[in-house]
């Protein structure tokens, strides 16, 4: 009975070994396992925190985007800003083009007036001059008259004691012819006075 009972026992430790050598072996395989496993979810955090960094990285990257498409949007309202100034200058320049062509326009006008103007006083000057001349002549020609009545007074009255009567009457009609003279004389100066004062 003692040998089968250790039989048996040897049989149930034989098996409790193998059972044990299993479950040694199944627990090498499952830590093994679990070593995979850890790395494979080391793996698998590695490649997540490489997404969150491509992720951030894509992020920065549309923000950047979005930045150069607010400073795009904000170059392109400043060109339409120029643009707009630019045509507003263009039209402005394009006005006084057009007021200055006008202004040119009253210029040659007021210019052939000008003209015209210069050449109707230089030919009243000539016409004037030539007044002027006959004038002076006309001065000339009355001062040698009443320089002849002069001497003519002064003959006259060396003779005044013998023809005393006659002298008198001769004097007074000379008088007058002197006074007339004188007055003829003052008008003609007044005449160049005035013809001059026009002139200048």
């Amino acid at each position: 009975m003692s040998e089968e009972i250790l039989l048996q026992l040897f049989n149930r430790l034989g098996h409790i070994e193998n059972t044990l050598h299993l479950l040694v072996e199944s627990h090498k395989r499952l830590e093994a396992e679990q070593q995979e496993m850890r790395k494979e979810q080391q793996e698998i955090r590695r490649e997540q925190q490489e997404m969150r960094k491509e992720q951030q990285e894509i992020r920065r990257e549309q923000q950047e985007m979005r930045k150069e498409q607010q400073e795009i949007r904000r170059e392109q309202q400043e060109m339409r800003k120029e643009q707009e100034e630019f045509r507003r200058i263009q039209q402005a320049l394009l006005e006084g083009q057009k007021r200055l062509e006008e202004e040119q326009a009253h210029i040659k006008a007021g210019q052939k007036e000008l003209y015209d103007l210069m050449s109707a006083l230089l030919h009243r000057q000539d016409e004037t001059d030539a007044a002027l001349d006959a004038l002076a002549m006309d001065v000339h020609k009355l001062h040698g008259e009443v320089s002849s009545i002069h001497q003519r007074l002064d003959s006259l009255e060396k003779k005044v004691d013998s023809h005393a009567q006659s002298f008198n009457e001769q004097l007074n009609n000379i008088k007058l012819d002197i006074t007339f003279l004188s007055n003829k004389v003052i008008e003609h100066e007044r005449e160049i006075y005035k013809i001059k004062n026009v002139i200048l």
